[in-house]
């Protein structure tokens, strides 16, 4: 993927500013950041909890509480930029918090912190209990969330220029070519030429991978360098060449 100039992260879920922002309680938009926060890694999380050995309700239980003590329980408090990405951060968090629960006799009720999510509108993806791919469920969460979102942003761009059929017939492609159709079929279907459509791929690959690295930035500290960012990203391709 080729460098681009690392501008604002349209992610807020997991901007650096975005998070450090809502530590402030008095700030208009502060309780919208740190729900906005909790909802970008309820699943990286709660697949986290699951792949360690944790049923579905300990899991939700743990999760829950995680991240409400994290947005409203002074967890926040101890977020800086130096303390690297978020997404070591929290996983850190969630093994530790695992370890205490285990000590524990006493069953965690759900909701038990101030900020409470719909359990319904979370992703509860069935994780098999596997403690040794638990890192790789986690990171396998993390990286299809930022993908997912890439793509929303992608699709949102091609619709406002009434290109949204266009979008649709090649997004599966953008990562797999082999899931790409041939391009004088597609260029068939929109009354162009194949040349057309092998430059509407190559746009549109660009695109998301300048998409890509603007949210893999905004996990990261701010001041971290373009090597950084960088490295990030291909272990995400990794990830989602992969899986778990």
């Amino acid at each position: 993927m080729p460098h681009s100039t690392i501008r604002p992260s349209l992610f807020p879920q997991t901007a650096w500013s975005r998070v450090l922002s809502a530590r402030d309680v008095q700030a208009p938009d502060a309780r919208l950041a740190r729900e906005e926060v909790c909802r970008a890694y309820w699943s990286p999380v709660y697949s986290y909890f699951r792949a360690l050995g944790c049923g579905r309700e300990d899991a939700r239980d743990l999760t829950q509480e995680l991240l409400a003590d994290f947005c409203d329980g002074g967890g926040l408090e101890h977020v800086t930029p130096e303390i690297g990405s978020l997404r070591s951060y929290l996983k850190t968090t969630a093994r530790n918090r695992l370890t205490n629960f285990r000590r524990d006799t006493s069953a965690i009720k759900r909701g038990s912190g101030a900020l409470h999510l719909p359990l319904e509108e979370l992703d509860d993806s069935n994780v098999p209990a596997d403690p040794e791919k638990a890192d790789a469920f986690y990171d396998q969460r993390w990286a299809w969330t930022i993908f997912r979102r890439a793509m929303d942003q992608l699709a949102e761009n091609y619709a406002s220029r009434g290109k949204g059929a266009l979008f649709d017939a090649l997004k599966g492609g953008l990562i797999s070519p082999d899931a790409l159709k041939p391009y004088a079929e597609i260029g068939a279907s929109f009354g162009v030429g194949e040349s057309q459509i092998k430059l509407e791929v190559h746009r549109a690959r660009n695109r998301l991978a300048d998409t890509l690295r603007r949210e893999v930035a905004a996990t990261l500290a701010p001041d971290c360098d373009l090597a950084a960012v960088e490295a990030e990203l291909r272990y995400l391709l990794r990830v989602l060449a992969h899986g778990c």
